[in-house]
């Protein structure tokens, strides 16, 4: 039997190759081309209030992996928070067990 091979779903995209561009500072800057889906780029312009449309992708960005992050902080200050509850309740069950042997 002949093995199939394997697809990926038409979601499920390669990284395009990082292009580096000399910027007129001197300075590379990361070049991405994109495909846009029809509509969206109308809606990105209306959206970015004077910015250029670069600026407003840019900012987009940004603002959804600082989105990112925070949600990665908060779970681990809750998975801490939910630790020290733990040490919290076994710490005044031992403060009990201490209360009741010396009565």
């Amino acid at each position: 039997m002949a093995k199939k091979k394997a697809t990926l779903p038409k979601s499920v995209t390669h990284a395009a190759p990082r292009i580096e561009k000399a910027t007129a500072t001197g300075r590379t800057a990361d070049r991405l081309q994109i495909r846009l889906p029809e509509g969206m780029r109308d809606k990105l312009v209306e959206a970015a209030n004077g910015r250029s449309l670069h600026d407003e992708i840019i900012h987009r960005l940004a603002q959804s992996l600082e989105r990112d992050e925070m949600q990665k902080l908060s779970d681990r200050l809750k998975t801490q928070g939910d630790r020290l509850a733990k040490f919290e309740g076994e710490i005044a069950a031992m403060v009990e067990q201490l209360r009741l042997r010396d009565d």
